[in-house]
């Protein structure tokens, strides 16, 4: 038997395994190309040195923030504001605004004014928020201010704010009436049904005093949902039948929840109506309950109208703004724009003072009925 082998020069190397290619060899010259191409580009990568090119395709994003309560035992009034604010900039990033997309960054605040102020920080610490939509009680807005003013930025206040905070903030406007135009509203309904010695409760706990006075011929109840939810049921159970009001601070989801058949007959006073209780509200009213599982609110419609008055504001900014040496979109141009905005809103014509307070601002009487919340519009 006949072995047959190959022999090579002894000066001649074995390819290293790796680089057996088998390839013709203009396809093999292509090969290492590509695999030194490849190497350098990893090595570019690693250093740092390497920039991602940006999608032309994609346009170019514009921030929001919004803060409200999504936490603790007010959160179902933080959620009822998130809904109807992400559908604003559902809407809006359809068509785009002015050739940007928005993105809306949501922080909890728990409706605390000292966690009000901390996530202000945090939204003013982000370069690319241009505006602000918050707070949803008058004392955690009232925190908050002093941060977003330092910053530049602008502020949609959705829901009822003092005025002196208000007008201390140039760029901050509310689309809510303020809680010195709404107790003035309070004081001509009790005239005219010829009550003058209502008693405040301010506070949750047994109300027997001073609500039973004698001289008392109505009771207003000035404090938040839950703390006015428990003060109905001790009301009813101490024989109570005067009547019951409350102000903006006082009524939400939470008061009936806490109060059940209780909170029946309350008459309450609100800076914004339901959709269910304005024309054109259609279409709003099917994608909110679409998207958050029950029709929306007072709170849930001044929302959708602040979020709007910010996008305007940021929209005839860049418009104004849009030219080839000026392409950036500053805090201050959207702060000095936004108490200029004029829009038809959910809750009727949206336009501000100069001062930043809304322009003949509505307010809307409910009284709560089966257990409903806001009730039935009886009075506006």
């Amino acid at each position: 038997m006949t072995s047959t082998h190959q022999t090579r020069p002894p000066n001649q190397k074995l390819a290293a395994p790796w680089l057996r290619l088998n390839l013709p060899p203009e396809l093999a010259q292509k090969a290492v190309l590509w695999a030194v191409s490849l190497i350098v580009l990893l090595a570019l990568a690693a250093g740092g040195l390497l920039v991602a090119v940006p999608d032309a395709s994609a346009p170019p994003t514009v921030k929001i923030g919004l803060v409200a309560p999504f936490e603790g035992e007010f959160r179902s009034t933080g959620y009822d504001v998130l809904f109807a604010v992400k559908l604003a900039v559902q809407e809006r990033n359809r068509e785009g605004v002015a050739g940007h997309r928005v993105e809306l960054v949501a922080l909890n605040d728990f409706n605390d004014p000292a966690e009000a102020r901390q996530q202000a920080g945090a939204l003013v610490s982000d370069p690319g928020i241009v505006g602000v939509i918050g707070h949803q009680t008058a004392a955690a807005t009232a925190a908050a201010l002093p941060v977003y003013r330092q910053a530049q930025l602008a502020v949609v206040v959705p829901w009822s704010a003092d005025a002196a905070a208000m007008t201390e903030s140039p760029g901050v406007v509310s689309v809510a009436a303020t809680p010195a135009e709404i107790q003035a509203r309070l004081q001509k309904i009790l005239a005219e049904k010829g009550l003058s010695e209502p008693v405040i409760l301010t506070g949750a706990g047994n109300p027997s005093l001073p609500a039973t006075s004698a001289v008392a011929d109505a009771i207003v109840l000035q404090t938040d949902p839950v703390s006015a939810g428990t003060i109905l049921p001790a009301l009813n159970a101490a024989g109570n039948a005067r009547p019951i009001f409350g102000l903006e601070t006082t009524v939400g989801r939470q008061l009936v929840q806490v109060a059940g058949p209780a909170a029946d007959g309350l008459v309450w006073l609100s800076p914004g109506p339901a959709a269910a209780d304005v024309p054109g509200a259609e279409s709003f009213a099917q994608n909110y309950q679409a998207m958050a599982g029950h029709p929306p609110g007072p709170r849930a419609v001044l929302a959708y109208d602040a979020a709007h008055t910010l996008l305007d504001a940021v929209e005839q900014t860049m418009n104004l703004r849009k030219k080839w040496y000026n392409t950036r979109l500053s805090r201050s141009d959207v702060q000095h724009t936004v108490v200029n905005v004029r829009r038809q809103g959910l809750s009727g014509d949206v336009s501000f003072t100069n001062l930043g307070l809304r322009a003949s601002a509505p307010v809307w009487v409910y009284q709560i009925s089966a257990m409903n919340y806001p009730g039935n519009v009886i009075d506006r």
